[in-house]
């Protein structure tokens, strides 16, 4: 077996490699089973994991019996702390696999990590032993004996075996309901003389995240106000004694700009000193934001643990906020402490978050993450979305009851500041069947219930929008597009933070419509489905401004007012259809375009649209977005999303550094479900033709 398997790893390809070894490439299942206890007390446990696993329904009951048997054996007393390790990323991303050794691993783990804290075994099995616990968990399975035996640490265990254990009590505390007891674990591992520099730094770590969660879940400003400088004191004085701890050190700049917008609020005469403290919070944010993606990059150890791509998006997200920030402090309605609050939750949420199989649809990746009650910022916020678009939005901005609406969303939020404002009459069946306006405010007086309608379409898009989502398609997708960018000289601060927020939610906005009804967002995203008819019953195409429309409201309440344009006309570059303008010098442009004609392959995308796309960063930096409508036929169905999206390289010159426009085709104009056929190819209908003449 073992010359079966360096055969195979000579010959296997990265895909291959990537996926792991079959039974027969390790010399079929006779051999395995022959060879599966001493494989299973080596170092090979992981290849014969892989192996069973992808083998698993097609192996006879008796075989499949042995090799479970030598597999539980294995995870029961490994070779060593890092097999253990690896072999538990196997267990944890094949469902089947863990179904088939049954609750049996969870009570073979918790005995190696108890024996590892408690001196009797290697001290090194306590990390993955707990981490294997906290993914099954998190997973769907029983966290009773992790979280008893998280709740018996004293402190006085090894402190090998407590090393990284800190970061699990505080994901496990994130994750589970009435967990508060973790805290006083941390609380007593922090006061351990014993405990290694690093460990200690985590059990602060930990304990800051702990307070920025409750500043995240409080129901009044003041409470948040509190909880904040508490997380900053502690993330503060990590950075100080761990220069490492780029964590830290990102979490206390954003919590330093987000307090900086809390003292305005309580100070308006005082914008001179928060714009100065918002500027440096902002520029050391930018640099450890760069920093941090690339250390978060390169880092392998429990590389399970985040929203890789998500994290760096929401990081990239409050430094672009920030930035804009700086030059509208005159104008604060527009960012306020609860949204600068929401950009932190999208940070802590993603930060936090598992990648796992899905419990519900095994065989697929889930990115679970931890469910955060944050009702202060989550209200506030979506007000403060809706009176940008009761103020801004055409549709609203000239009728006499959005005014009305505008001014009751105004006092609602005054509330907030206001421990004894009395709270306003819900108007009874005015906001029936209108859930998000009703749980934003309450209003007096009568309104039109055709604008109630609009408001109310437009409360769920931006609760959408607003509220942190894992989705771990998006991400994975996400860090690949990211990686590409990378490559680009012209990829550094703060040009890569403003990018990667917008192409953040152009990937969104593709995998949000990409398999979606039509009637998705009701008349915006009508375009989705077949053509409208008129009086006549005539069909009216779509074309490309329904597209453009619909991209344009997706970022509008997403980024601050002014900062997304649309259909603007540059000398030097020419007319673009969507522009994304954080600051002087950085210009983005989203070039639209729709089609009608059928492609195969991307090189056809490329050939008609990019030299144009490529052309609209004369003056900006060298990335930029590219969206194509495609209603050719979709008779047949369409490619997948991971099939439409893509990288482009365009250099106009020899010299220039190339620009890189990122590519997403979307299906427009589909048919009805039930009008789709597989088409049989023209060959096979020819076979079958002279089959049936004959």
């Amino acid at each position: 077996m073992d010359q079966a398997l360096q055969d195979w790893a000579s010959r296997a390809s990265d895909e291959e490699l990537d996926a792991g070894p079959l039974l027969e490439d390790l010399g079929g299942a006779d051999a395995v089973v022959a060879e599966a206890g001493t494989w299973a007390s080596g170092p090979q446990l992981p290849y014969l994991l892989t192996a069973v696993a992808r083998g698993l329904d097609s192996l006879p009951a008796d075989q499949a019996r042995v090799l479970l048997s030598a597999a539980a054996e294995g995870l029961r007393q490994p070779h060593s702390a890092w097999v253990l390790a690896d072999a538990l990323d196997i267990v944890c991303t094949q469902p089947d696999l863990t179904a088939r050794l049954g609750s049996r691993i969870l009570r073979d783990l918790a005995t190696l990590a108890e024996d590892a804290l408690s001196g009797e075994s290697d001290a090194a099995f306590a990390q993955p032993a707990v981490a294997g616990l906290l993914r099954l968990a998190v997973a769907g399975g029983n966290p009773h004996r992790l979280l008893a035996l998280l709740t018996e640490i004293t402190g006085t265990e090894p402190a090998e075996a407590l090393e990284r254990l800190p970061v699990l009590i505080g994901i496990a505390r994130d994750h589970f309901a009435d967990t508060d007891r973790l805290l006083d674990v941390l609380g007593a591992l922090e006061n351990q003389p014993d405990l290694t520099p690093d460990s200690r730094a985590d059990v602060s770590f930990e304990l800051a995240m702990a307070a920025e969660r409750t500043a995240l879940e409080a129901g009044d400003l003041s409470t948040a106000d509190e909880q904040l400088r508490t997380a900053l004191m502690r993330f503060s004085e990590i950075d100080r004694t761990h220069e490492a701890r780029l964590d830290a050190r990102a979490h206390a700049a954003a919590i330093t700009a987000v307090l900086a917008f809390a003292d305005l609020e309580k100070n308006p005469t005082a914008a001179d000193r928060a714009r100065q403290q918002l500027t440096e919070a902002s520029s050391h944010l930018n640099a450890t934001a760069a920093q941090l993606a690339a250390w978060t990059g390169r880092m392998h150890q429990l590389d399970w643990l985040s929203a890789r791509g998500l994290a760096q998006s929401a990081w990239s997200r409050l430094v672009t906020t920030l930035t804009i920030a700086q030059t509208h402090l005159d104008q604060p309605s527009w960012y306020n402490p609860a949204a600068a609050l929401n950009d932190l939750l999208h940070i802590y949420v993603a930060s936090r978050s598992i990648l796992t199989t899905a419990p519900d649809a095994p065989g697929l990746t889930a990115l679970i993450s931890p469910t955060v009650e944050a009702p202060f910022v989550r209200r506030e916020g979506l007000l403060h979305q809706m009176e940008l678009a009761l103020a801004h939005d055409p549709q609203f901005t000239s009728h006499p009851d959005a005014q009305a609406l505008h001014d009751a969303v105004q006092r609602r939020r005054q509330q907030s500041t206001i421990a004894a404002a009395p709270q306003e009459r819900v108007p009874g069946k005015l906001l029936e069947g209108r859930p998000a306006l009703a749980a934003l405010f309450h209003a007096d007086g009568v309104a039109d219930p055709h604008d109630l309608d609009l408001l109310e379409q437009r409360a769920d898009e931006l609760t959408r929008g607003f509220t942190p989502t894992g989705n771990a398609r998006v991400d994975t997708h996400l860090v690949a597009l990211l990686d590409i960018m990378k490559t680009s000289p012209a990829w550094k601060p703060s040009d890569s933070h403003y990018f990667t927020t917008v192409l953040e939610h152009f990937l969104r906005f593709l995998y949000d419509r990409f398999d979606a009804q039509a009637n998705l967002y009701g008349d915006r995203t009508a375009y989705l489905g077949p053509a409208r008819k008129n009086a006549e019953d005539v069909d009216i195409p779509w074309n490309e401004k329904n597209l453009q429309d619909d991209f344009h409201q997706h970022l509008s309440p997403l980024f601050p007012p002014g900062s997304i344009e649309r259909e603007k006309w540059d000398v030097a570059s020419g007319r673009a259809d969507v522009i994304f303008t954080p600051q002087l010098g950085s210009r983005f442009v989203a070039e639209i375009k729709w089609r009608t004609k059928g492609w195969k392959t991307q090189d056809v995308i490329r050939l008609d649209y990019l030299a144009q796309a490529a052309n609209y960063t004369a003056t900006g930096p060298p990335f930029a977005l590219l969206l194509v409508g495609d209603a050719s036929d979709h008779s047949a169905g369409y490619r997948d999303i991971e099939d439409s999206i893509w990288v482009f390289s365009h250099a106009r010159t020899a010299t220039e550094i190339p620009r890189l426009v990122v590519t997403g085709v979307l299906p427009t104009a589909r048919k009805t479900p039930h009008a789709l056929r597989v088409q049989r190819p023209a060959s096979t209908r020819g076979r079958q033709q002279r089959g049936d003449q004959a």
